[in-house]
């Protein structure tokens, strides 16, 4: 299981009878890496409904915390006791969102996290507006009866590749969420449904669907505007963390297997450390 990536930390300052909570989020990779937003509660909660928003656009299978609610009876300003308890619950809220890895993906809650160096920052900045993407769907699995295809990304500006696992339901979300954004006239066609039977049911099926989604796909990245859209943006940014996660998890198990090797080495020289000892007091 991978470490979460970020935390946050809380304080608040009062300015003209108003609450403001100060969020720190820092990088745990990097703790040099921070960033410090002020925002109020209404604020928050305008964020809180930004992502909800979101998740239902691309019909995400994700479950937000739940938000801090409102004080009933009395405003939680003029109480430091309530201040504290809802600095604490706020807290709280934002380190669940941060465990949450497509919600970091998600445009609204860029404004949390800690920005690179301003160099850095202005060259991934130059880079999403030269991204050259296309998109080649290397091969499939299937789970269940259901097919996993694995695409492979590859910006032509700065020649980075990465790979990321899509159902076909996954990748109609995300045309439908192009069509909610007023997309509908300049997206290519979908492919469709088989109207009889299950594309899984016979492999020749599956190879034009492949080959039919690859299409559709790099079609997306023909018009720019659709390739600077949120969603077009949204995957990109979920994809690439898919990709850093599976690395990560690849080096974990390399590391693990070596571990358990060295430690097997270590009980085999042992056990023979202790037979050659018997050996010898036995003459």
């Amino acid at each position: 299981m991978l470490v979460q990536r970020f935390k946050a930390q809380l304080n608040h300052e009062i300015q003209n009878d108003k609450v403001h909570y100060k969020i720190t989020v820092t990088n745990l990779n990097n703790e040099k890496e921070t960033k410090t937003t002020t925002s109020r509660y209404s604020e928050i909660k305008d964020f809180h409904d930004q992502l909800h928003k979101n998740i239902t656009l691309l019909k995400l299978q994700l479950q937000l915390p739940q938000f801090p609610g409102r004080s009933l009876f009395s405003k939680t300003n003029k109480n430091e006791e309530r201040i504290q308890q809802r600095q604490f619950e706020l807290e709280v809220y934002f380190n669940e969102l941060l465990s949450i890895e497509k919600i970091l993906s998600l445009t609204p809650f860029q404004q949390y996290l800690p920005l690179e160096t301003d160099q850095k920052q202005q060259q991934n900045i130059n880079n999403i507006f030269r991204m050259n993407i296309t998109i080649k769907i290397e091969n499939y699995a299937l789970y269940d009866d259901v097919v996993v295809y694995s695409l492979r990304f590859k910006n032509n500006y700065t020649n980075d590749e990465w790979v990321y696992k899509q159902r076909y339901s996954e990748i109609k979300n995300i045309h439908e969420a192009l069509i909610e954004q007023g997309f509908k006239n300049k997206l290519p066609q979908f492919p469709t449904r088989k109207l009889f039977g299950q594309t899984h049911e016979k492999p020749e099926n599956i190879e034009k669907r492949k080959e039919d989604l690859e299409t559709y796909l790099n079609s997306l990245f023909c018009t720019q505007e659709i390739q600077e859209s949120q969603i077009i943006r949204f995957l990109i940014s979920d994809s690439k963390k898919y990709h850093e996660k599976n690395l990560k998890l690849e080096e974990l198990k390399k590391a693990s297997t070596l571990k358990t090797k060295g430690d097997l080495n270590q009980r085999v020289k042992e056990i023979s450390k202790k037979s050659n000892l018997q050996t010898y007091q036995n003459k």
